[in-house]
């Protein structure tokens, strides 16, 4: 593959690559709310004047103040390849913006627990339609040396937002009115207006304008940031032509609207290659939900008190700490993906989760056994640590992963069948988790030891390495071989290629 006229290790001497840089904060914003809100009401929970507002919700009521947001977020992934799909990848994203700072202005304005609940959902719709949109977004208007790197990074900004979140909590809880939680739900609407407003200078995806016949405007935008404005340049050249041959290959825009996105669900199990796309993805979505992160992203308050830690203090300081081991390591292992491999990460992060469930359920024990401090205090530890483990394969590694074994045609789609997938059991997990450490207290995590053994069986039996080829060829993966560009691929070579090209998939991956 040409490695084009741009020495991309040193991209910010190259104005327009620069800018296109800079400019991918807009779409990479888009799991910054989900981020924000985990952490949000982490932090809420622990505040005095938010109890008592809301007259201190535990058990069935706390899990249907946190479960609202995933339920919004599952009627906003019908929504995804709609808008994304016709409109544009810059209009879907400002129109899921647009709702999330609906959602975001009403729960600051909250004055029952009727208000508070429909915000969440506005939240929770607004909120996945920017997400499902801007995976995409990220992966496919990213210079092709980059592509792993930006796509990666995408689900860092979730530690960002939780960041952002912890603190905001902790430097509201000492004050004695209802603005103790306003201010923090309020800022919610920051990343995403900042959105609405900047996603219009961000270049449109060339793989949509090329599949909506737009192929000049693409061929502009492909030279102008990937070819240092050099029509000649070999590597702008060559991703022109390989998207244009997928693109106009593979999609067949004939049946529009409604009968076109019922084709798209249907191609998932028409064939076995995108049969095991689809049980990939739900698998995917099910692992990001049920290893046990639920105690790190709503629940860590309560946990904290069933150790003895229980004041406003103790709680929001440690969410606020725990975020930022959080982001710090979500951004290391961003960058390892493209070195170490994908499922790679993924086994070692469901191996170092399991590790974390087991001490965190031995601690709880202990503690709730015979008030054992040491114990206890080993359990906040764990939790600490239970983030890093995540972030090894669940963050970066897995929006990378899922973003690019679907086909372009199937993309939009096959991220909405993610994101309604790990919605529902993000559910399961915030209605069910709250209610299980009311009645069986630490004996509930046992539950997640043995389930984190499954999880990491079934991806060491179906998951396959997708470290080194185009997201064009990945497809021969998992489609076996097939023609391209008048020369048949050769699934067996393929394969054998990946590990081998670490150098070249790191300076260049193929588009």
């Amino acid at each position: 593959m040409p490695t084009g006229g741009m020495d991309t290790s040193k991209w910010w001497r190259y104005k327009d690559l620069r800018k296109l840089n800079l400019l991918l904060i807009f779409p990479l914003l888009s799991i910054f709310s989900q981020g924000f809100d985990g952490s949000m009401m982490n932090g809420l929970q622990a505040v005095t004047e938010w109890r008592n507002y809301f007259g201190a919700p535990k058990g069935a009521v706390l899990g249907l103040f946190n479960a609202a947001y995933p339920l919004g977020g599952v009627i906003g992934v019908f929504f995804i390849p709609i808008v994304s799909d016709r409109w544009g990848r810059k209009a879907g994203l400002a129109f899921g913006a647009a709702v999330s700072v609906l959602g975001g202005a009403l729960q600051a304005g909250s004055v029952n627990l009727a208000m508070f609940v429909i915000a969440r959902l506005l939240l929770g719709v607004g909120c996945i339609i920017t997400a499902g949109v801007g995976a995409p977004f990220v992966t496919e208007i990213a210079h092709p040396s980059q592509r792993t790197t930006a796509t990666a990074l995408f689900l860092t900004f979730y530690s960002f937002g939780s960041i952002i979140a912890g603190w905001a909590t902790f430097g509201t809880f000492r004050i004695t009115n209802s603005a103790a939680w306003r201010i923090p739900s309020g800022l919610q609407v920051v990343p995403s207006a900042m959105q609405l407003l900047g996603v219009w200078w961000v270049p449109e995806s060339p793989r949509w304008l090329v599949s909506r016949g737009r192929s000049d405007e693409a061929w502009k935008m492909i030279v102008k940031y990937h070819g240092d404005n050099n029509e000649n340049d070999e590597l702008a050249v060559f991703e022109f032509e390989e998207i244009q041959l997928a693109v106009n290959n593979r999609v067949e825009s004939k049946h529009k609207g409604i009968r076109n996105d019922l084709n798209n669900l249907h191609a998932f199990i028409k064939t076995p290659g995108n049969r095991k796309r689809l049980a990939i993805l739900v698998w995917a979505a099910l692992i990001s939900q049920l290893s046990g992160n639920a105690f790190v992203s709503y629940y860590l308050s309560p946990i904290l008190a069933s150790v003895g830690l229980k004041t406003d203090l103790q709680q929001t300081l440690i969410n606020a700490t725990s975020q930022m081991v959080s982001w710090f390591s979500a951004l290391y292992f961003a960058t390892l993906s493209g070195k170490l491999g994908r499922r790679t990460l993924f086994l070692w992060s469901l191996a170092a989760i399991w590790i974390c469930d087991i001490c965190i359920t031995i601690g709880s024990a202990l503690f709730q056994k015979d008030g054992n401090k040491a114990a206890g205090y080993s359990v906040v530890v764990f939790l600490y640590l239970f983030s890093p483990a995540y972030n090894l394969g669940l963050n970066g590694n897995l929006g990378l992963y899922i973003s690019e074994i679907a086909p372009f045609e199937l993309r939009t789609t096959g991220l909405a069948i993610f994101y309604f997938s790990q919605q529902c059991f993000n559910i399961l997990s915030s209605f069910t988790t709250p209610i299980g450490l009311e009645n069986i207290k630490w004996k509930f995590y046992i539950i997640f030891v043995g389930w984190v053994m499954v999880e990491f069986a079934v991806v060491w039996l179906l998951f396959p390495e997708t470290k080194g080829p185009s997201l064009e060829d990945i497809a021969a993966l998992f489609d076996g071989p097939r023609e391209h560009g008048g020369e048949k691929l050769d699934l067996e070579a393929l394969e054998s290629k990946i590990p081998a090209q670490t150098h070249t998939a790191e300076q260049v991956e193929k588009i």
